[in-house]
């Protein structure tokens, strides 16, 4: 089972719900306008239960979402019949190219982020645009410890350390997103820039470095 099954099984979240709100949360994240997602042909690379899949369906475009967690897809499946349980590392050029790319908040929980960002680069089209979010290297000191002590536990523990630490419950689900995965790396945003820059994208905007928020179009 993977390591992100449990909290996608068992940890629902309003964060997460299929709404409106995620429509707005998208857009907002990614700094793009409504009408960039239409009629786009999207990679949605992480989906997890498939919130950003479902705003940019709503937008208009035609979507692919792919994830390591049986559980994640099988919720995303409810809304997108083009979900697949797939690691980005076994995406390959095979597929169609897309338009626009999505990956947020899962290069960091990868062996090797920067092979996972190289892999979502050999399926975009050129002058097609990617957007990232990665953990920021001045967020994660507070995850640090937490995460020490979180390996060790059983699963009740894990989850009512999760619980503890949240300061509401809609944010359990996300206590145990960055406490449980097997890796958390982090960055500053001047590293992610150059990975962009080195693989010739331009117009690289940085829309947040709490979290490293950034998007470039290639070619």
């Amino acid at each position: 089972m993977s390591e992100f099954d449990y909290q996608w099984k068992n940890l629902p979240t309003k964060l997460i719900e299929y709404s409106e709100s995620r429509v707005h949360e998208l857009l907002k994240l990614t700094g793009l306008p409504r009408e960039f997602f239409k009629g786009k042909f999207v990679l949605d690379a992480g989906c997890g239960s498939g919130r950003y899949t479902y705003a940019m369906k709503q937008l208009g475009s035609y979507v692919v979402s792919i994830d390591v967690s049986e559980e994640a897809i099988k919720k995303c499946r409810e809304i997108n019949n083009e979900s697949m349980v797939l690691s980005i590392m076994d995406v390959s050029e095979g597929f169609l190219l897309f338009d626009f790319i999505l990956s947020w908040g899962v290069l960091h929980h990868m062996e090797d982020p920067y092979a996972g960002f190289l892999k979502l680069v050999s399926v975009l089209k050129p002058g097609g645009t990617l957007h990232l979010m990665l953990y920021s290297n001045k967020t994660q000191k507070k995850y640090r410890a937490h995460r020490e002590v979180f390996k060790t536990l059983s699963e009740p523990e894990k989850l009512n350390m999760a619980q503890r630490l949240a300061k509401k419950p809609a944010h359990v689900h996300g206590w145990y997103d960055a406490l449980n995965p097997e890796y958390n790396h982090s960055y500053n945003p001047g590293e992610i820039s150059k990975w962009f820059e080195d693989a010739g994208f331009t117009d690289i905007n940085i829309l947040n470095t709490s979290n490293i928020n950034i998007n470039g179009k290639l070619g």
